[in-house]
């Protein structure tokens, strides 16, 4: 995947992929993963451990920051040319911050998903202390949780052994970040460059029912609600909660991050940050990864009439 623009590329001068790739982002690529089962709770248990690796995620998430990073050089030679890829941009922006904000909210299931969120977290936090105030700041401690004080890579091994360990580890995980397009099954998530603009733009067009978006958020919460309320939870019991929170927050951000195009939707985005408010009985991190994502789809939403900002017109 081309990542930075030469010197002689011109957005004019793109040849587009003609073909129709399918675009998803990392949160609506979670639905897939909620299997059939004899209950609602086995289901949502079994979906908690079908979950993606954080790594893949950080991965796309890169790839397609580093696509906007290319695009934003090249409107900067040709500015005519902002209205042909403006939805290129806002499309690469969503499936840029699906995937981090899905690297925050799911669990880690080893030593590379620890890896890869806590460097995320920690760039995560510079940019928070670079570029906010201290709202920021604290909104953003309370999305990334507690991290070590100190980096585990800052600690170097002993021993010949030890040394090709984490040459190899280094190199599968800066591997995973330089991920390769590829040809993947309708509903899997994949990184997409500019030359897919058609594709990208087709993603954004079909934006997501947000009010039905939230109602199935609310179904999930409720039975998680009523797990809650078992005396002596077993595993399965557990895991559902966890993965009901997980599929239920999931389907909530997605509400936050793409911006509001009617009025059901600006209505929809305020029920479900009042609903995200209100449970207090939630990890404090579910709340916060909202809280970013909504400020996330109302910048999108602030750059351009066809869209409805939400504070505005509350």
């Amino acid at each position: 995947m081309k990542t930075t623009a030469h010197r002689d590329e011109l957005l004019s001068t793109i040849v587009i992929d003609s073909s129709r790739y399918p675009v998803i982002d990392d949160l609506a690529a979670l639905e897939r993963l909620v299997p059939e089962a004899p209950s609602q709770a086995e289901s949502l248990a079994i979906f908690r451990h079908q979950l993606p690796g954080l790594l893949e995620l950080r991965g796309r998430g890169q790839a397609h920051t580093e696509q906007v990073r290319r695009l934003i050089g090249l409107l900067a030679r040709e500015k005519d040319q902002v209205e042909t890829w403006i939805d290129v941009a806002n499309a690469l922006t969503i499936l840029t911050n699906a995937s981090n904000l899905a690297l925050l909210l799911l669990p880690a299931r080893n030593e590379d998903d620890v890896w890869a969120r806590e460097q995320f977290s920690r760039n995560l936090l510079r940019h928070a202390r670079r570029n906010g105030d201290g709202e920021d700041i604290a909104l953003t401690r309370r999305a990334v949780g507690d991290l070590p004080k100190r980096s585990a890579d800052l600690t170097l091994p002993e021993g010949t052994e030890a040394i090709s360990e984490m040459i190899e580890t280094l190199a599968r995980r800066v591997g995973a970040l330089q991920p390769k397009p590829e040809v993947i099954a309708p509903g899997a998530p994949s990184t997409h460059s500019l030359e897919q603009a058609d594709s990208l733009k087709a993603y954004f067009d079909a934006a997501p029912d947000l009010a039905g978006l939230l109602g199935a958020a609310q179904k999930v919460l409720a039975l998680v609600d009523r797990l809650r309320g078992i005396a002596e939870p077993d595993a399965v019991t557990a895991d559902a909660i966890e993965g009901g929170l997980i599929l239920a927050y999931a389907r909530l951000i997605r509400v936050a991050l793409w911006p509001s195009r009617y009025y059901d939707d600006v209505s929809a985005k305020t029920a479900a940050r009042d609903l995200a408010r209100a449970r207090v009985a939630d990890p404090d991190q579910l709340g916060a990864l909202w809280e970013i994502a909504f400020g996330q789809g109302e910048t999108v939403a602030g750059q351009s009439r066809r869209f409805l900002n939400v504070d505005e017109l509350g």
